[in-house]
């Protein structure tokens, strides 16, 4: 069941592909509200990213901000891009998928050809794990 949703688009700030950090933390406690849901209620979060060195951190940073707060135990972010890579189109549609499935199974999937996180985001920001 999708409990809350919310959707921005802050395209002028930055043009339209790149991210805007407090944009992406916005959109993230506007989808919490809507769900009637706190931060360290959520578990895991299947991140779709962009792929790119801009993008990729300024999202990572908005989880931290957002989910990686006041949390005992440390939020799971994943992206099917690395268990199956970019489905372009479909790339949410899978991303449900493979949470719908973890979720069945009680396991979340690793996350496959991945080293270390990025060097490009301070993981020491917030509890969120890979």
């Amino acid at each position: 069941m999708v409990k809350g949703s919310a959707v921005n688009q802050d395209g002028a700030s930055n043009g339209l592909t790149a991210p805007n950090g407090p944009s992406q933390q916005r959109v993230i406690r506007q989808a919490l509200a809507d769900a009637g849901v706190a931060p360290s209620d959520v578990d895991a979060v299947e991140a779709h990213g962009t792929g790119t060195a801009l993008g990729d951190p300024i999202e990572a940073q908005a989880l931290l901000a957002t989910y990686g707060q006041d949390r005992d135990e440390p939020l799971w972010l994943g992206s099917i891009k690395s268990n199956i890579g970019h489905t372009q189109s479909a790339a949410g549609v899978a991303g449900v998928i493979k949470m719908v499935e973890a979720m069945r199974h009680g396991v979340l999937p690793r996350t496959l050809h991945v080293s270390e996180p990025s060097s490009h985001v301070d993981w020491t920001a917030g509890k969120v794990e890979l």
